[in-house]
């Protein structure tokens, strides 16, 4: 016989079937030979039974129900996934990523990368005459500015497995994201001779790399992820959940 079910209980396990005959029938979980359980809109294949439903099998699964418009996220669900209560137990893996953001908006990666592009180089102003415009040592400096973003990584990879030598790769991101995108834009300003007062100010990379106002926006997040590293690290700030 067949029939749709009106609705199943999982906490009791039982259930009620409307049979293509008109009738209703109960059953219970034992008499399901699927392998999912029933559920109400569920087209199924059954055994009349004195007035119960046996050896049932799901012939067509409901299609699951829309959520009503509006309908909220259950952030609990959420927060209680093992994999998210790790990441906020662990909250400089959020710092490290924050640090990755703000080193890719100002450059540090890509655009340190260039620097070795910028050692050297020269201009043919004529009558035999050259015109150095490389950046000499100063693109060097600016080239470290690549370990930030590298030490982020790193920081993330050794908190996940939760490495022996964490506190120091801490210590070091949090340093390097507060202090690197300061002084070295300020020592290489200082070098290439544009002053270290335009490094400072964060316009020295923005000028070469042509990246103005989101370098310095960067420049921020990055610095502000180094200090909630440094933060957390020493107690201030505590686990997220």
């Amino acid at each position: 016989m067949k029939g749709k079910v009106l609705g199943y209980d999982a906490a009791t396990g039982t259930g009620v079937i409307n049979g293509d005959d008109g009738n209703r029938y109960k059953f219970s979980i034992s008499d399901n030979k699927s392998p999912a359980a029933p559920k109400a809109g569920d087209e199924v294949d059954y055994v009349a039974d004195a007035g119960a439903a046996k050896e049932i099998f799901i012939v067509v699964a409901a299609a699951p129900a829309a959520p009503p418009p509006g309908a909220s996220i259950d952030m609990s669900k959420i927060a209680a996934d093992p994999a998210v209560q790790n990441i906020l137990a662990k909250p400089n893996v959020i710092w490290a990523g924050i640090i990755l953001l703000g080193s890719l908006m100002a450059g540090y990666l890509f655009g340190a990368l260039g620097m070795l592009g910028k050692i050297g180089g020269s201009v043919n102003v004529g009558f035999g005459y050259s015109v150095n415009t490389g950046l000499g040592i100063g693109a060097l400096v600016f080239f470290l500015l690549v370990a930030i973003p590298v030490l982020a990584g790193l920081l993330i990879f050794m908190e996940l497995t939760n490495h022996k030598l964490t506190p120091t790769a801490r210590l070091a991101t949090g340093a390097a994201a507060v202090g690197g995108p300061i002084i070295l834009p300020m020592l290489g300003g200082a070098i290439t001779g544009a002053g270290a007062g335009v490094g400072f100010d964060g316009l020295m990379m923005g000028l070469i790399m042509g990246t103005g106002g989101i370098y310095l926006f960067g420049m921020l997040v990055t610095i502000a992820g180094g200090a909630l590293i440094l933060l957390t690290h020493f107690g201030v700030i505590k686990k997220l959940g």
